[in-house]
């Protein structure tokens, strides 16, 4: 069984840093997946919010939480409660696991920032948007 939260606690926030490298911004907030032993399977933070997109990080330790709804979760949270319309997600270019998963999911690359990541290595720019997620009701997209 996999349960949702709020992103709140600093418990929550060290794991994403230590598995993601993600910092908390003024405006960060975001949703956690815990399973029924109550460790922490997944968190997905958003922040870098402006008038109808922001950019979102995800850390996955159970994959199972996707087929419990964990991206619906989210899904749900950004496009229909914050009334955004796109999420991005920035991946350096040689995480071939995260941009394999991201894609899967429903996001597509729209952008490269050539040595973005690194020296050699590119940040990918990747985009959900409210009307084409895979994770939306059909009612909901339009909404």
């Amino acid at each position: 069984m996999i349960h949702f939260k709020a992103l709140d606690t600093g418990q929550e926030w060290a794991w994403l840093q230590l598995k993601a490298g993600v910092i908390a911004c003024q405006d960060s907030q975001g949703i956690v997946a815990y399973d029924d032993t109550g460790a922490i399977a997944a968190i997905c933070a958003a922040d870098s919010f402006t008038t109808d997109a922001c950019q979102v990080h995800f850390a996955i330790d159970r994959p199972i939480v996707i087929k419990y709804g964990f991206l619906h979760e989210i899904a749900r949270h950004l496009f229909i409660a914050c009334n955004r319309d796109r999420i991005f997600g920035l991946v350096p270019a040689n995480n071939a696991k995260a941009l394999r998963l991201d894609t899967h999911i429903g996001f597509r690359e729209v952008a490269r920032v050539p040595d973005g990541y690194a020296k050699g290595v590119d940040y990918v720019i990747l985009r959900m948007d409210r009307d084409t997620s895979p994770w939306l009701e059909q009612q909901r997209r339009a909404a």
